[in-house]
């Protein structure tokens, strides 16, 4: 399975711990948990992006009172 090698200091490490210790999780897990729910939440907006620019226009053609 593939692998990060990532590094931390001191400070950044001890507040992951402290986080992974909050949620019942392992630092392993919790860090894996984050890595990916942050990389689903980016994928999520940009979508979100898209799609608001292809319905944006029929939006404002329907009500163009919104325009200023």
């Amino acid at each position: 399975m593939p692998a990060l090698n990532v590094e931390f200091t001191d400070a950044e490490m001890a507040r992951l711990r402290e986080r992974a210790a909050l949620t019942g999780r392992s630092l392993k897990q919790h860090v894996h948990d984050v890595t990916v729910e942050e990389a689903d939440r980016l994928a999520f907006v940009e979508g979100a992006v898209e799609e608001a620019a292809r319905v944006l226009p029929g939006v404002v053609a329907r009500f163009p009172e919104g325009q200023r």
